[in-house]
């Protein structure tokens, strides 16, 4: 299991995972939301739906989220935590809120980060042949600020919309049936509840 250090996160983690599509990794508690997704996001695309599972979101959370919505990297952001927030989500990211759709339940422990590329067409080739969406999944302490404590996570980019869709499954469960910011009409959102990945 390789040991990251929050300064070395962007030149270690997309080598590992392009190296073997699953990765096992630790860090000291300071490999942050935006430390992950700046490391990893443009891996699968310049923008994605973003489906991200946290106990509770707090000040560096929000604002990475705020950042990757204002910029259009993110095209819509499913989000499930813990404990209600939606008045904090209707305030802190209201300029978004046609592209979020929001649940909690009281059973979320662990964090999940979940970036879906869009998938395109090869525009090399005359055919117009589809190429596959590639994905990112992060399983570990999904962070907004440094807690120092010794921190494990699970990571895997690819393809595979069987491995992708046993990984996110229990997430859109939730997302699908307890919304509390309902978005399902939105396009990439209503693509996702329906598992058509």
């Amino acid at each position: 299991m390789a040991y990251i250090e929050s300064c070395c996160i962007e030149r270690l983690l997309p080598p590992m995972l392009k190296q073997g599509g699953t990765c096992f990794f630790q860090t000291n508690g300071d490999i942050t939301l935006q430390k992950l997704m700046d490391a990893t996001v443009s891996m699968v695309g310049s923008r994605h739906t973003l489906i991200l599972t946290v106990a509770e979101l707090d000040a560096g959370i929000i604002r990475t989220l705020e950042q990757y919505l204002r910029r259009e990297w993110t095209a819509a952001l499913m989000l499930l935590t813990r404990t209600p927030q939606t008045s904090l989500i209707e305030t802190e990211l209201q300029p978004y809120l046609d592209r979020i759709h929001y649940a909690c339940d009281p059973l979320i422990i662990d964090g999940q980060l979940a970036v879906l590329g869009t998938g395109s067409w090869d525009e090399q080739s005359e055919a117009q042949v589809p190429v596959p969406m590639t994905a990112l999944v992060i399983q570990g302490a999904i962070l907004g600020q440094p807690d120092f404590s010794l921190s494990l996570y699970t990571a895997w980019l690819g393809t595979d919309t069987a491995v992708l869709k046993s990984a996110i499954d229990p997430a859109i469960a939730k997302l699908k049936t307890k919304p509390a910011i309902d978005h399902s009409d939105h396009p990439a959102i209503a693509k996702v509840l329906a598992r058509d990945i």
